[in-house]
C-alpha cells in the first residue's frame, strides 16, 4: 500500500460517514423522511415520463385530451353517437394525440413511426373516450396545456406533475409505515406495493396513478389513527387522511367501492372502543367530511354521466354470460401480470426475473401474514384480501355481457396496494415480532434492496428498448443506432430512476435504526412532523 492510498481511503471512509448521518438525520425526522422520499419517488416517475413516447400509455391520449379539454372549461364536450366519446376543443398539436399511437399493440414496431407534431395553442375540435370521467384529476394535471404551446413539452409537463403529485401520497404511505411497524417488515410491504407498473402509471397522463396512490395513504392514514400510533402530527396524518380520500373517491368509477373495502377493513382490524374515541374528535370529523363530501360527489357525478355503463364493447360482449364472465376472471385472470408490469399498450411486458421478483416477496408477505397474525388483524387483513380476489370477478360479471372482458391487472392495482400494506401491519402487530427482532434483518434488507433496484431499472431498461427500433438485437439495443430515442436519449432517465430508487432504498435501510414503533399508551421517541 502506498502513501497515497491511507488518505484517499480515509476520505472515502469519511464520505461514507458523512452520508449516513444525513440519512440517520433524514430517517428519524418524519418531515424529512417524507420530503427526502416524495422528492425520490417524484425523480423516479419522472424518469418513467421523459422515457416514454407520446401516447405510450393505456388510453393516454384521450387522457392527455380530456385534461387540456377540463382546464378549458369543457368537463365533458359534446356527446356523440359513439358510446362514452365526446368531441371537445383543444390545442392543435394534442388533437392529434389519438394518431400517435402507431405502435400500439405490436412490439414490432418502434415509437419512430410517430411523425410529425404539431405544436400551438390555437383550439381545434378532438374526440375523446374519457369525456364522461370525473374531471378533478384531470383539471390538476391538465393545467401546463394552459401555458406551454410545444406539444411534446406539454405533455410532459403534465406527465411530470401527475408523477409528482401521485409521489406525494405514495411517499407518505413510506413515512406513516415507517411508524406503524418495524422498518424491515414496513419497507419490504412498501417496495413490494411499489410495482414497476405502478412507476409507470405514475409518469403517465392517467387517473389510475392517482387512485393507487391515494389508496396507499388512505389505508396507512386509517390504520396509523385506528392503532393510535406516535411519531407523526395527528393533524398532518388527518390532512391525508381527508385529502387521499377526497382525491380517491373522485380518481376513477370504483374507487369509492375500494375505499368502502379500505374502510371495512380498518374498521375489523380495529376495536370499537377506538372507534368511538376517533369519532368524538373534531379534527377526525372533519377529515370524514371532507371524505364524504368526495364520495357524494363522486357519486353525482356517476349517476348524472352514466360513466359506468358507457364503457364500450371490448372482446366477449354479447356472448359471454355473467356466470362465465365471473369464472374466466376469478380462475384464469385473477393474477394479472399487469399488476407488476405490463408497458405500453399491454404490448411490452415485464422481464421474466421481475415477475419473480414481486411474485416472490408478494408470497412471503402472505405466508407471513397466516403464519404470525391472528385476531383482529388477521381479519381485517383477510376482508382485504376477499376484495383484491373476488371484487374483479364480480365487476366483470356484472358488465361482460354488454361490454365484454374489459378488466385489466392495473385496475386491481389499488387492491394490490392496500392488501400488501395491510399485510406488513398485520405482521407488525403480532407479539412474535413486537417480541422477538430477526436475527438476520440487516441481510433481509439487502437482498430485497437489491434485487428491487435490479427489477426497477430492468423494467425501464426493457420499456425503452422496445420502442426503440432496437429490441430484437439485444436488451440493450437501444444503446446502438435507435431508431427513437426519449428526449436527452436513454441513459439520462435510466440513472434518473437509479437515482430515486436508491434514495428511498437507502432511507430504508438507515430506518432499521429508528426504535420501535410508539403508540398512545407509550411515549413517542421519534420526531414529530
Amino acid at each position: 500500500m502506498t502513501k497515497t492510498d491511507v488518505p484517499a481511503r480515509s476520505e472515502r471512509r469519511g464520505a461514507t460517514n458523512s452520508v449516513s448521518r444525513l440519512l440517520t438525520v433524514v430517517i428519524r425526522s418524519g418531515r424529512l423522511t417524507f420530503l427526502v422520499t416524495w422528492a425520490a419517488l417524484s425523480i423516479a416517475s419522472i424518469a418513467w415520463a421523459g422515457s416514454t413516447p407520446l401516447g405510450a400509455s393505456p388510453d393516454e391520449p384521450a387522457h392527455i385530451i380530456k385534461a387540456a379539454a377540463v382546464v378549458r372549461g369543457e368537463f365533458i364536450g359534446e356527446l356523440t353517437s359513439s358510446p362514452a366519446i365526446t368531441k371537445v376543443q383543444v390545442p392543435i398539436g394534442l388533437a392529434q394525440a389519438s394518431s400517435w399511437p402507431c405502435y400500439a399493440f405490436n412490439a414490432a414496431t418502434g415509437a419512430d413511426c410517430i411523425g410529425r407534431v404539431d405544436s400551438g395553442l390555437t383550439l381545434k375540435s378532438a374526440q375523446t373516450s374519457a369525456g364522461l370521467y370525473n374531471p378533478i384529476y384531470y383539471a390538476i394535471v391538465g393545467l401546463p396545456s394552459l401555458v406551454i404551446p410545444d406539444t411534446q413539452t406539454s405533455v410532459l409537463a403534465m406527465r411530470f406533475l401527475s408523477g409528482i403529485l401521485s409521489s406525494l401520497f405514495l411517499a407518505f404511505a413510506f413515512t406513516g409505515l415507517l411508524r406503524l411497524v418495524r422498518p424491515a417488515i414496513a419497507g419490504a410491504a412498501f417496495f413490494t406495493a411499489l410495482t414497476p407498473m405502478v412507476l409507470f402509471l405514475s409518469g403517465a397522463v392517467n387517473p389510475n396513478s392517482l387512485e393507487i396512490a391515494t389508496g396507499a395513504a388512505l389505508t396507512v392514514g386509517l390504520l396509523y389513527l385506528v392503532l393510535g400510533a406516535q411519531g407523526l402530527r395527528r393533524s398532518t396524518v388527518l390532512g391525508f387522511v381527508a385529502a387521499s380520500g377526497f382525491l380517491m373517491a373522485n380518481a376513477r368509477g370504483l374507487s369509492p367501492l375500494w375505499m368502502a373495502v379500505i374502510g371495512i377493513a380498518v374498521l375489523v382490524f380495529s376495536p370499537w372502543s377506538r372507534i368511538r374515541a376517533l369519532l368524538a374528535n373534531r379534527g377526525v370529523l372533519v377529515a370524514l367530511t371532507v371524505m364524504v363530501g368526495g364520495v357524494i360527489f363522486a357519486g353525482v357525478w356517476l349517476l348524472r354521466t352514466g360513466t359506468l355503463s358507457a364503457m364500450g364493447v371490448f372482446p366477449g360482449a354479447g356472448k359471454t354470460s355473467l356466470v362465465r364472465g365471473f369464472y374466466e376472471m376469478l380462475v384464469n385472470r385473477s393474477i394479472d401480470p399487469g399488476i407488476v408490469g405490463i408497458f405500453g399498450w399491454l404490448d411490452t411486458p415485464a422481464p421474466a426475473f421481475v415477475y419473480l421478483v414481486w411474485s416472490a416477496l408478494f408470497a412471503a408477505l402472505l405466508a407471513g401474514v397466516f403464519a404470525l397474525a391472528r385476531g383482529r388483524a388477521l381479519a381485517g387483513f383477510l376482508v382485504a384480501l376477499a376484495a383484491l380476489v373476488f371484487v374483479p370477478p364480480v365487476v366483470q360479471a356484472l358488465s361482460v355481457e354488454r361490454s365484454g372482458f374489459i378488466w385489466q391487472g392495473r385496475y386491481t392495482l389499488v387492491a394490490f396496494v392496500f392488501v400488501t400494506l395491510f399485510a406488513a401491519v398485520a405482521i407488525g402487530r403480532s407479539h412474535f415480532v413486537t417480541e422477538r427482532a430477526p436475527a438476520a434483518v440487516g441481510g433481509f434488507v439487502i437482498v430485497v434492496a437489491v434485487a428491487v433496484f435490479i427489477g426497477q431499472v430492468y423494467s425501464l431498461t426493457t420499456a425503452i428498448n422496445r420502442y426503440s427500433g432496437t429490441a430484437a438485437s439485444s436488451i440493450v439495443g437501444f444503446l446502438h443506432n435507435p431508431t427513437w430515442a426519449p428526449p436527452g436519449g436513454s441513459l439520462p432517465w435510466i440513472a434518473l430512476l437509479a437515482l430515486g430508487m436508491v434514495v428511498v432504498i437507502s432511507l430504508w435501510h438507515a430506518a432499521q435504526k429508528l426504535p420501535e414503533p410508539t403508540f398512545e399508551t407509550g411515549e413517542p421517541v421519534i420526531d414529530r412532523v
